[in-house]
């Protein structure tokens, strides 16, 4: 995933966000696998960040589950929550 036009701290012209992920097994409605990482964890990152994970399915039961991307600009105060749903057979 990408995210485009973080806003930029006019006194370290970097971003600041978050980015929370969340993977919820659809069947249970419960949370498997939850992250927090954030701009300053991720070196040097500009307006633009890509957002690249791997989790090992061994980690996963089969089933169906849904990810959920909350990116938290705290700069611009502005979030976005993607959403996609995949399956694990």
């Amino acid at each position: 995933m990408q995210v485009y036009n973080l806003g930029i701290d006019d006194k370290t012209h970097k971003p600041s966000a978050t980015f929370e992920y969340d993977i919820v097994n659809m069947a249970t409605n419960k949370s498997v696998i939850q992250k927090i990482e954030s701009t300053e964890q991720m070196g040097n990152v500009g307006e633009q960040v890509t957002l690249q994970k791997s989790i090992a399915a061994a980690n996963l039961q089969p089933g169906t589950y849904k990810i959920n991307i909350k990116v938290n600009d705290n700069i611009s105060k502005q979030t976005i929550d993607p959403s996609a749903v995949f399956a694990v057979e």
